[in-house]
């Protein structure tokens, strides 16, 4: 098998700036991004952020590309139009005729993440007021679920994978009580891409003592050498929730995945981190889409493209 770690790295600080942030300083975010290629045509989905005090996660919006790094907007929403407190990951694509947009957001009303769908004949056509709830944390005895990871299998059903809380919570040793993992992911498979009876708990934290040891983010699952690999966000405790690190993990399948032993963060900015990592085969090269620190602690959406040889 080729070394992933080493075949795919790239330096961040090189990429291309996709978006920039609204504002300078800490909590000022352009990413929360996913990405997808068919038919010479990429699709954007990203969402612009501003710190707590000043609103969160503000705004979203689809964008096309024909090379990947050049996008324009043809889709926007607020907060206000999802009836949301802040909106986080989604992700668009072309399933047959149809695009599909899943979107996961906090919804005011009651201060849970979920993630709805919205359907439409072409992105510029999504309507924010079209979407139906498709992955509801009460629906499987959690308290959220976000950040989906869509796949559109060869053999027809949609596959989610999504963030959600972990399964265990700290542990007392006498008197010393350990921090819990801060989340894992989660599967979830579905016939019509609109209905999800189950989840499966599949990439959990170790909830060791290192630098990704308490998170489980998975960002994007790739084929490689027969297998597949994915790229992954990682912590400590809450003092890293924000500013996760950038991991890979391999495996045979989804099912069976583990983390590559990188030495630290696998890629990271100077000043501070590099995380959701998207990483998108198109024709003989790998493009990363990834949110990168600033010298100003805000971060930016960037992409840096890998050949593959």
């Amino acid at each position: 098998m080729r070394d992933p770690i080493e075949t795919l790295r790239f330096d961040p600080a090189a990429g291309a700036v996709v978006r920039t942030p609204d504002g300078e300083g800490y909590g000022y975010w352009a990413g929360g991004h996913k990405v997808s290629y068919q038919d010479g045509v990429f699709a954007l989905f990203y969402r612009r952020r501003s710190p707590l005090e000043r609103g969160r996660g503000g705004a979203c919006a689809v964008a096309l590309s024909e090379d990947g790094i050049h996008f324009d907007d043809v889709w926007t929403a607020t907060k206000e139009d999802l009836a949301s407190t802040s909106i986080e990951v989604g992700h668009a694509l072309r399933a047959g005729d149809r695009w599909r947009l899943y979107v996961s957001y906090e919804f005011a009303p009651t201060g849970e993440w979920r993630i709805d769908l919205i359907e439409a004949d072409a992105p510029e056509r999504f309507r924010a007021q079209d979407r139906r709830t498709v992955l509801h944390p009460r629906d499987f005895g959690i308290p959220w679920i976000k950040d989906p990871v869509v796949m559109l299998l060869e053999e027809g059903p949609t596959r989610i994978l999504a963030e959600a809380p972990a399964r265990i919570g700290p542990t007392a040793d006498g008197p010393v009580v350990r921090a819990a993992p801060q989340g894992a992911t989660v599967l979830a498979d579905s016939a019509d891409g609109r209905y999800f009876p189950t989840i499966e708990y599949v990439f959990e934290a170790p909830a060791s003592e290192t630098w990704h040891g308490r998170r489980a983010r998975i960002n994007s699952v790739f084929p490689w050498d027969g297998g597949v690999v994915a790229t992954f966000d990682g912590g400590r405790t809450s003092y890293d929730n924000y500013e996760e690190w950038a991991g890979l993990a391999a495996g045979p399948d989804v099912h069976r995945l583990e983390r590559l032993e990188t030495g630290g963060p696998w890629v990271r900015s100077p000043h501070g981190c590099v995380r959701y990592v998207y990483a998108l085969p198109v024709e003989g090269r790998m493009f990363f889409y990834y949110e990168y620190t600033r010298a100003d602690l805000s971060h930016d959406l960037r992409v840096a493209v890998v050949d593959l040889g």
